[in-house]
């Protein structure tokens, strides 16, 4: 995984050992979902669909909420995206494009410019971290499929 942060995006890019049908099938399928974000984040893959994450800070439950902005399959799926406890929403975009051995798979978390600055540049952090994440977890699945 390759991370950049800007001002107002998180970006972090990583090759997966798959071809494209199965790397979308990774991104937009829950029950593959389940398997390297978590049992707890569902998506309706389709344009207007819903997107939700439940997760705990600490002792209190966050939802992360959201709606399919952009599908292209095999291509790009774009969602917005805001935890119950912000003001404003911004954007979490996911582009596949063929890469040696697989393909590459690039997540821009965009339009953090809606968050006062004096929360912005945590919240990035802690986002950044958690795609971070999320992104292992998901390379090591693709990894798992790859071989059998």
């Amino acid at each position: 995984m390759t991370p950049r942060a800007a001002d107002t995006a998180i970006r972090l890019s990583l090759d997966l050992p798959v071809p494209a049908e199965i790397a979308w099938s990774l991104i937009t399928e829950n029950a593959h979902i389940a398997r390297w974000w978590g049992g707890y984040a569902r998506l309706e893959p389709r344009q207007g669909g819903r997107f939700e994450e439940r997760w705990s800070n600490g002792d209190r439950e966050v939802v992360t909420s959201g709606e399919v902005l952009a599908i292209e399959p095999l291509v790009r799926l774009d969602i917005s995206w805001a935890d119950d406890d912000w003001l404003g929403t911004t954007t979490v975009s996911f582009a596949i494009s063929e890469a040696p051995g697989g393909v590459r798979l690039a997540l821009v978390h965009d339009g953090w410019d809606v968050i006062a600055p004096a929360r912005r540049k945590e919240l990035m952090a802690n986002h950044a971290s958690g795609w971070n994440g999320h992104l292992r977890s998901l390379a090591a699945y693709a990894a798992m499929l790859a071989i059998t």
